[in-house]
């Protein structure tokens, strides 16, 4: 007789032994055969290898010592446990490893949680940001992160493989099908497509970012007068900063490089108010400080540097003509940029504190990259035309720009709608400036921008010069949320306000310091009681004094 226990099952061998034993006690004796004649049976051999167990030993055999384990599933059964489980060990590396029963998983796992509690308590305590600062404008930290990037998705993809082959194995997941299978292979496939994406672009954005800090700024912080890096307000000490903005035309019929834009923006960093000065290019007899190397010579020279005499565009080739002048051509210096800061700055009264300057082909990259300008195009603006400095012949005219409001220019048209000069004088030129100038202060957004990085880091490395450093970067993006929620005002130097051919600098510069601090507005005057309520005619608006900064998008 078999026993079982609950749970239990005998082996098939042993039910075998049973029934052997129940037939060797039913059988009797022969019929017709006596006691004394009966032979016994001839001893048996032995079989080789281990002793056979009693006939009537019966072993149970518990769910427990079954080859499959005690929870083993049946065919595709533990299915969806797999998913999970690989699903969690990629979303949280050694988990899945842990649940395959990988002692191992822990060292893995266990530094992933220090790392999330890290950056957890970095995020409670609000240090995400500016933590993310001081590594975003570090060029070695970006090297850092950009090889941290690859090797950590490397590793993270060997554990996400790691943990799906050791929950395959494990005999609460059984066998699967073949359709089971495929999917598995499907979901790790996509696992590992997720983790290699991001790390990625990770990588991709910090060396762009790498090269753009190598590449265009400076490496040094200014002596003294600069911002203070380390300080939470790192303008607190620097009331106002002024930052010379130049638009570089380097064509094949022009003698060397002439900035075609020339501004100066002046920044109250304590309210982001920013005045611009539009200064024309055909500026004449610009000074520099008084007993200057330069002012002695620059009288002469610039009527021997060829066309455009002593016009403030005419300085740069000066400078670059003259480098001994302006510091010479060591440590990246451009003598160029050096003297028409100078000149700029006799000028207009004011110090100018940094320098950015960009090609205007380059500015079509960068508009392009950031995903164009809306403006409001009040005529039809020519692409092409003008005058060719080499032959004295024209250029044809290839296109236009449509008169309409709220216009979305590319980076092609961008480029037309401020530098065209068919049909324009240079004051109308310079106000189209003003306006380019003021919707991408107010159109472009932190977000819009990080999203186009990349080709934005590529056209600013190509096309941008500047001497502000990597580490002042910071205090420069501080800066910038102030300006964006600042005023903005623009003073164009033009023919209504000054004789560019013969100006008065000293009237330049109190109408430069007005710009800057203007009086406060004239009280307005009390309505008249007597006055009908309806039918009157709207009063004419107010004339623009041309001396005074006034807000550009009035006449954008």
């Amino acid at each position: 007789m078999t026993v079982t226990e609950p749970g239990s099952y005998p082996r098939r061998r042993d039910v075998r032994d049973s029934r052997d034993v129940r037939g060797a006690r039913g059988a009797g004796p022969a019929r017709g055969a006596t006691a004394t004649a009966a032979r016994p049976p001839a001893p048996r051999r032995p079989p080789e290898g281990p002793p056979s167990r009693p006939a009537s030993e019966v072993t149970l055999i518990h769910a427990g010592d079954d080859p499959r384990g005690r929870h083993a599933s049946s065919t595709g059964e533990g299915f969806t446990r797999l998913v999970l489980l690989t699903v969690l060990g990629a979303a949280l590396p050694g988990a899945g490893l842990v649940a395959a029963g990988r002692r191992w998983g822990w060292l893995v796992l266990l530094p992933v949680l220090a790392a999330l509690g890290a950056l957890g308590a970095v995020v409670a305590t609000g240090r995400l940001v500016p933590l993310a600062r001081s590594v975003v404008f570090n060029p070695t930290a970006m090297l850092v992160l950009a090889a941290g990037a690859v090797v950590g998705a490397l590793l993270w993809c060997l554990v996400v493989v790691a943990s799906h082959a050791g929950l395959r194995r494990s005999p609460a997941v059984g066998r699967l099908s073949r359709g089971q299978r495929l999917a598995s292979l499907v979901l790790v496939t996509a696992l590992l497509a997720l983790v290699v994406a991001p790390s990625a672009t990770a990588a991709r954005y910090a060396m762009a970012n790498h090269d753009l800090l190598e590449g265009v700024f400076g490496s040094e912080s200014r002596d003294g007068d600069g911002p203070d890096t380390g300080a939470a307000d790192p303008w607190a000490q620097v009331p106002r900063v002024n930052v010379l903005m130049l638009g570089a035309d380097t064509g094949a019929d022009r003698v060397g490089t002439r900035p075609d834009t020339i501004m100066l923006a002046s920044i109250d960093t304590r309210t982001g108010g920013t005045t611009l000065l539009n200064l024309p290019r055909q500026l004449e007899d610009v000074p520099f400080p008084e007993g200057s190397a330069a002012a002695k010579a620059w009288p002469k020279a610039c009527k021997e540097d060829g066309e455009g005499g002593c016009m403030l565009n005419a300085v740069y080739l000066f400078g670059t003509l003259h480098p001994e002048m302006f510091g010479g051509t060591e440590d990246g210096n451009d003598p160029g940029v050096e003297a028409t800061k100078e000149a700029v700055s006799t000028a207009t009264g004011l110090d100018v504190d940094y320098y950015a300057m960009v090609d205007l082909e380059g500015f079509q990259q960068l508009v392009d990259a950031m995903g164009g300008l809306t403006l409001n195009v009040p005529r039809d603006i020519p692409i092409g035309g003008g005058h060719n400095l080499e032959t004295g012949g024209t250029y044809p005219v290839t296109g236009w720009i449509k008169k309409g409001q709220a216009q979305q220019l590319d980076g092609y048209q961008a480029l037309w709608f401020a530098r065209s000069r068919e049909g324009s004088d240079n004051n109308d030129r310079m106000a189209r400036q003003q306006c380019v100038v003021s919707a991408a202060v107010q159109q472009y957004d932190a977000l819009a921008l990080a999203q186009a990085f990349p080709a934005i880091a590529e056209a600013a490395e190509k096309n941008i010069q500047t001497d502000i450093p990597a580490d002042e970067l910071n205090a420069f993006v501080t800066l910038g949320q102030t300006v964006k929620g600042g005023d903005l005002r623009a003073l164009s130097v033009t023919s209504a306000n000054i004789s560019t051919g013969d100006p008065d600098y000293d009237a330049l510069r109190a109408m430069v310091q007005e710009a800057l601090y203007p009086p406060p507005p004239a009280p307005a005057a009390p309505a008249d009681a007597s006055a009908p309520a309806s039918g009157a005619p709207a009063p004419a608006p107010a004339e623009v004094d041309p001396h005074q900064a006034v807000d550009p998008t009035t006449t954008c």
